[in-house]
Parts: C-alpha cells; structure tokens; sequence
C-alpha cells in the first residue's frame, strides 16, 4: 500500500552494499524507519531528498509492517547547517532527542514544527546555537507533557518574589523564603534564577509557537539558561545524550582556540 508523508530525515544508517535506512519524524505518524534501495549510489534519484536533515515529501510502500521508499520529492534541505561544524553538532543533538522521545504512530503535529523552526533558525544563523539549544529543550519536553510547575512558588504560589529558585529535580519553582525555609542550599539542581530568566522559562514554555524565538537575552543570562535547560532535560529524560557531550566538545574547542587567538 503507498502513503504519502511529508517528513524530515532525522537519523541515518546504511545498509548492505548500497542500501540505508532513514529516520523521518512525521506530524501525523511521528517517526518512521524507511528503507531506501540504492540510497548510497552516485546515480541515486533520491539521494538529495533522504540525506540528513531533509525536508521532503516521501512515498512509501507498506509491506508487513516495514515501510520501503517508492519515490520522493525534496522540499527544503538546510544548507546552511553544513557551513559549520558547531551547527551540525547542534542539530545532530536535537534529532536525537526527537528520536528518542518520538514513537511510531504518535501525532506530532507540534514537536515537528519545533523541530523545522530550530533547524531553520540554525541554518540561518537567526539566533545563537545556545539560544536555540535552550528553547528547543525547553519547548520539547513541555510538549511532551514534561512542562514544570512555572507559575509562581509551588508553596505560596507567589508570581515573582525578590529570590526565586528553579528546583531541577522537583520541577517547579520556590521562593527565597520557602526555599531556605525548607532547608534547601543551592547547588546544580537548585538554581537561583535572575528576573530575566525567570521570563524566559516561562516565555519558551507557554508562549505561542509563532512566537518562541522572540526573545532576547545577554551573554551571563543566556549562560544560566542553557545550565537549566540542559540539566532539566537529562533529568527528566533519565539519558546522557552522546551528540550533546560532542556538541558540548565542540564548543570548548572553539572558546579555547579563540582565547589562544585573542
């Protein structure tokens, strides 16, 4: 039976001699594994169409619950991912999150829309690869049903207090005075936040999609962002992700080779 989907390649592996399989996520059928004959040969008619990070349209054939590619159609490719080693390490990173969180089967209308943004604002070069690392983290699990409790102390529900704290491993936030009231000390997973990026978390959780990426931080507060984002996300995932530790490699070499060129 031939369907047609429109998706993007999140995963690759090759296969036989010539052959590979993709990973695409999909809105409506969340992620497929699709056989691609011939994918690895100069002469392959959808070479371009099923190469990483591709947008394309796929038709696929189903047969005992396998799914082999009959013809394809790319639609947007992400060039500008490639110009940077960084950028690749970065997208690499958040389609394994994708490919980890994301079943066949399951809609996902939402997170594939995330996903397209994230990759456009990297291959344009719109945003910081750390500024679009912490909204994707963040966005991905809220949209997954993993959203912490943003709205104000969890004890007295207060909005904003002169001290406020992002409890990593209890999802929610404390003010200064039930936070110390409780016995807590900061440490990696009790993070004091500053006002400005209190309004982020809550801005990356609960604006609109449209609007995600309408926000602007300086250098120190997009520093503590991403500290949160990242631990928040190994957390509540329980997987130390391998494209992040190479992500996070990538970046050091760069800081030291530009402190050796300064």
């Amino acid at each position: 039976m031939l369907t047609t989907v429109m998706g993007v390649v999140i995963a690759e592996r090759n296969y036989g001699e010539s052959d590979k399989f993709i990973d695409i996520l999909t809105a409506e059928e969340g992620i497929l594994e699709i056989c691609v004959k011939g994918a690895r040969k100069i002469t392959g008619k959808n070479n371009s169409s099923t190469q990483l990070f591709a947008y394309s349209k796929f038709c696929i054939d189903r047969r005992n619950e396998k799914y082999y590619l009959n013809s394809s159609e790319l639609i947007r490719v992400f060039y500008g991912i490639r110009t940077d080693i960084e950028k690749v390490a970065l997208a690499e990173y958040l389609a394994e999150i994708a490919g980890y969180c994301v079943t066949s089967g399951q809609t996902a209308k939402d997170i594939m829309r995330l996903f397209l943004n994230s990759l456009h604002f990297i291959s344009e070069d719109l945003r910081s690869c750390s500024f679009i690392k912490s909204v994707f983290e963040m966005r991905f699990l809220s949209e997954i049903g993993l959203l912490p409790q943003l709205i104000g102390c969890r004890d007295c529900y207060k909005y904003e207090a002169e001290e406020m704290f992002f409890m990593v491993d209890r999802c929610c936030l404390l003010c200064g005075e039930h936070f110390y009231g409780r016995g807590f000390e900061e440490n990696e997973y009790h993070i004091r936040l500053t006002r400005s990026v209190l309004h982020a978390l809550r801005f990356i959780c609960l604006s609109e999609m449209e609007k995600l990426f309408n926000f602007k931080l300086g250098e120190s507060s997009m520093k503590l962002l991403n500290e949160i984002t990242e631990k928040y996300i190994v957390s509540r995932l329980h997987k130390e992700f391998k494209t992040l530790d190479f992500y996070k490699q990538i970046c050091s070499d760069a800081s030291t080779h530009e402190k050796e060129t300064t």
